[in-house]
C-alpha cells in the first residue's frame, strides 16, 4: 500500500509543480507568468482540463522570490518583514486554499454552466482575438470586483483581510479572504457570454498572479506607466491608509480602468505612506482577521433604528453612518497617530522557529490532502475533513501563540498529542516513508512535552509585547 501511495504522491507532486532542474522551459514560463509575459501560443487550450494550475506551479519558487525581495529591501534600506506579520500571511496562503480542496472548484462549474447555456458567440479557443479580449474582459472583471469589495461594506467584510498588514512587501499579496473566488466569481460572470472556459481560466490565474509582484516596496514608479499598467507605487497608495489613498487604484493588471472611471491616484513623493486597516485589528489571529468585520457589522446592526439604514449599513461603504453619503466623509478617517506605532507583539526566535517548523507540517498536510483528493476522490471524503480541521487548529494555535492568549498552550499541546490519533486513523493512506513519519513523531512528541512543561508561559508574564 505504501508503495502505491509514493508512487501516486510522485505522480500528483509532478503534476502540480515544476522541478526546477529538469524543466528549464517550465521554470522560465513560471517567471514569466508572474508578468503576464504569456502569449497566446503558448496559453491557450481548447479543453479546460488542459489549462495548467499557473499558482499551484508557482508555489515552490515562492521562497526564493520572498529572499529577493528582503534582499533589496536590505540594499535599499528598507523596512524588512517582520516574522509575526509574515508568519500570519503563510497562515492565510493555507486558508486560502483549504475551500478549494474541500469543496472544489465550484464557480468553475457555475461559468462552465452559464457559458453552455447562455453565450452571445462561439469564439475560437486558439484565435489571437480570443485570447485578447480574454485579458481585458477579465481584468474589467477584476476592477468591478475590487472596487465593490471597498465599496460595499458587506463583500469589504470578507476583502479586508488583505488590508490588515501594516507593512507593505510580498508577503501581504499571500493574505487574502479565504472565500476570495466565491464571492469573486460574481464579478466575472458576464464574461461567460463571450470568453470560453479554458480561456477564462488561463486569465483568470495570470490575473491574480499579476497581482502578486505589486506588493513590494523595492520597486520605484513606473514614471508615465502609471496610467497604463498597475505597479507596485500605484498598488502601495490602495494600501495606504492616508486620506488620499482611500477608495483608490482598483485596477489589477491595466490601471486604465482607474483612469477612465476616476479612481486613479499616483503616489505623493512628499508624504510618507501607512499601510493597514483605517482602524487597526491588532491581531495576528488569522482566523479572526476572516471573520472580525463581519462582526462588527452585525453587532452594529442592533444599534441603528430603521431598517432602511440596516439595509444601508451592508451595501454601502465602510465608512457610511446614517446622513453621510454612501462612501462617508473621508475627513472622518482617523488621522495617523503621532507615535506611528504598528502592532508589534512578539514572541521570542525559539517561539518563531516553532512556529515556522509547524506552518510548513501545515503545507505538508495541505499537500497530502491534495493528493488523497486525487487518488481517493470518492472514499477520502472523512479523511479530507479531517485533516482540514487539523490544519485549522494549527492556524488558529499558531495565531494564539502570537498573540500571547492564555490557552494556547494547552491548545497546543492537544493538537500535538491529536497528530498521533489522526496518525493512527490515517496511516495505511498517507503513509510516505518511515523516515518521514519519524521526523514528524519526534516533533509532535517534543512539541507535546514543551507545553506541558511550560503551561504557564503566557500567565507569568515570560513573553511580553516589545
Amino acid at each position: 500500500m505504501a508503495d502505491g501511495v509514493n508512487a501516486g504522491l510522485a505522480s500528483a507532486l509532478n503534476e502540480s509543480v515544476v522541478n526546477p532542474f529538469e524543466r528549464s522551459d517550465e521554470v522560465t514560463q513560471v517567471a514569466r507568468s508572474f508578468f503576464y509575459l504569456i502569449t497566446p501560443n503558448e496559453s491557450s487550450f481548447e479543453h479546460l482540463s488542459e489549462v495548467p494550475n499557473y499558482r499551484l506551479k508557482t508555489l515552490p519558487y515562492a521562497p526564493s522570490i520572498l529572499l529577493c525581495e528582503v534582499i533589496l529591501l536590505w540594499i535599499e534600506g528598507k523596512r524588512l518583514p517582520r516574522w509575526n506579520d509574515s508568519l500570519t500571511s503563510l497562515c492565510s496562503i493555507l486558508l486560502i486554499y483549504l475551500p478549494v480542496i474541500v469543496l472544489g472548484q465550484i464557480e468553475m462549474n457555475f461559468y462552465i454552466w452559464l457559458y453552455e447555456n447562455v453565450r452571445l458567440v462561439d469564439l475560437p479557443w486558439n484565435a489571437w482575438y480570443t485570447w485578447v479580449l480574454g485579458i481585458l474582459t477579465v481584468d474589467f472583471g477584476s476592477y468591478l470586483w475590487h472596487r465593490a469589495a471597498h465599496e460595499v461594506n458587506l463583500i469589504w467584510a470578507f476583502h479586508q483581510v488583505h488590508h490588515t498588514p501594516e507593512d507593505f512587501n510580498l508577503f501581504v499579496g499571500l493574505r487574502l479572504p479565504s472565500l476570495n473566488r466565491y464571492i469573486a466569481i460574481f464579478f466575472y460572470l458576464p464574461c461567460a457570454f463571450l470568453i470560453p472556459p479554458s480561456i477564462f481560466a488561463t486569465h483568470y490565474q495570470l490575473n491574480y498572479m499579476f497581482q502578486f509582484w505589486i506588493h513590494t516596496d523595492a520597486v520605484p514608479t513606473l514614471g508615465i506607466m502609471d496610467y497604463i499598467i498597475n505597479n507596485p507605487s500605484l498598488h502601495r497608495v490602495h494600501h495606504g491608509r492616508n486620506r488620499y489613498c482611500i477608495d483608490k487604484n482598483y485596477g489589477a493588471v491595466f490601471s486604465f480602468w482607474d483612469w477612465l472611471f476616476g479612481t486613479l491616484q499616483r503616489e505623493k513623493k512628499d508624504e510618507t505612506l501607512y499601510y493597514g486597516l483605517v482602524h487597526p485589528i491588532n491581531s495576528w489571529d488569522s482566523l479572526y482577521m476572516q471573520i472580525h468585520h463581519l462582526k462588527y457589522m452585525f453587532g452594529r446592526v442592533f444599534e441603528l433604528t430603521t431598517w432602511s439604514d440596516r439595509i444601508s449599513l451592508f451595501v454601502k461603504g465602510p465608512g457610511w453612518q446614517p446622513g453621510t453619503p454612501r462612501l462617508g466623509h473621508y475627513e472622518d478617517i482617523p488621522e495617523i497617530p503621532k507615535d506611528k506605532s504598528r502592532y508589534d507583539k512578539k514572541v521570542p526566535m525559539i517561539g518563531n522557529i516553532y512556529l515556522l517548523v509547524h506552518t510548513i507540517i501545515g503545507f505538508y498536510v495541505f499537500q497530502k490532502i491534495k493528493v488523497t483528493k486525487l487518488m481517493f476522490p470518492v472514499s477520502s471524503s472523512n479523511i479530507v475533513y479531517g485533516q482540514a480541521l487539523f490544519i485549522l487548529w494549527t492556524i488558529g494555535n499558531i495565531g494564539w501563540i502570537l498573540e500571547h492568549k492564555s490557552y494556547a498552550p494547552l491548545l497546543e499541546a492537544g493538537r500535538c498529542a491529536t497528530y498521533f490519533l489522526l496518525e493512527m486513523i490515517l496511516y495505511d493512506v498517507f503513509a510516505v516513508s518511515a523516515t518521514g513519519l519519524l521526523v514528524l513523531r519526534i516533533t509532535f512528541a517534543l512539541s507535546f512535552l514543551f507545553w506541558i512543561f511550560n503551561q504557564n508561559m503566557f500567565k507569568t508574564g515570560k513573553l511580553k509585547q516589545k
